[in-house]
C-alpha cells in the first residue's frame, strides 16, 4: 500500500512505528562508542540528539515519507556492514518485527527483475551489493556480472543526460 492509500489510523500507526525505529536507531548510535565522532566542529552525540528532536517533529507533522527515508538512511551502515545485532536491538527495543536486510534484498531483486536501475538510491543499493558479493567466500560471478551491467547502463544514461547540449 502506498502512503496515499493508508487510512488515518494506519498512517498514524506507521508514523509511530517509524518514529520509534528511528529513535531506537539513534539510541543505538549513542550507546555504541564506535559510532561516535567528536572533533572541534562536530559532536556526533549532539547531532544524534538533534535528530531525535527532529524525528519527533516529523512525527507530529505527519511526515511519514520523511521518516521512512530517514530510517533507511540511518540504517544503511548496518545493512552495508551486515550488523546483525542491530536488527535484534531494534526488535528488542521497539517490539516491532523488523528485518532491515529483507527490504534491502527485496529492492535488489526488484531492480534485477526490472533489468534497469532508475534512481540514484537503486544505484547505491546495487553498488553496496556488488561490494558485498565480492567479499564473500563463495563469489557469485554471474550475479556480480548482472549487477555490474546494470550499474554501467545507469551510469551511461546519467552521463548522456548530463551532457545534453545547451542552447
Amino acid at each position: 500500500m502506498t502512503e496515499n492509500k493508508l487510512g488515518k489510523d494506519e498512517k498514524q500507526a506507521e508514523l509511530a512505528k517509524y518514529r520509534d525505529l528511528i529513535l531506537a536507531t539513534l539510541d543505538y548510535y549513542l550507546e555504541n562508542k564506535i559510532m561516535q565522532i567528536k572533533t572541534t566542529d562536530f559532536d556526533s552525540d549532539e547531532h544524534y540528539k538533534g535528530l531525535k528532536v527532529q524525528t519527533v517533529e516529523h512525527y507530529q507533522q505527519g511526515r511519514l515519507t520523511r521518516l521512512k527515508q530517514w530510517f533507511r538512511d540511518l540504517t544503511e551502515m548496518q545493512v552495508e556492514t551486515g550488523d546483525l545485532k542491530f536488527n535484534k536491538y531494534l526488535e528488542d527495543k521497539t517490539k516491532y518485527e523488523v528485518d532491515i536486510f529483507k527490504s534491502y534484498y527485496q529492492r535488489i531483486a526488484r531492480v534485477i527483475e526490472k533489468g534497469k536501475i532508475t534512481t540514484d538510491n537503486q544505484f547505491h543499493d546495487i553498488n553496496i551489493m556488488v561490494d558485498q558479493l565480492c567479499q564473500t567466500e563463495l563469489v557469485d560471478n554471474e550475479r556480480i556480472e548482472i549487477l555490474n551491467r546494470l550499474l554501467s547502463e545507469y551510469e551511461q544514461r546519467i552521463s548522456r543526460k548530463n551532457k545534453k547540449p545547451t542552447a
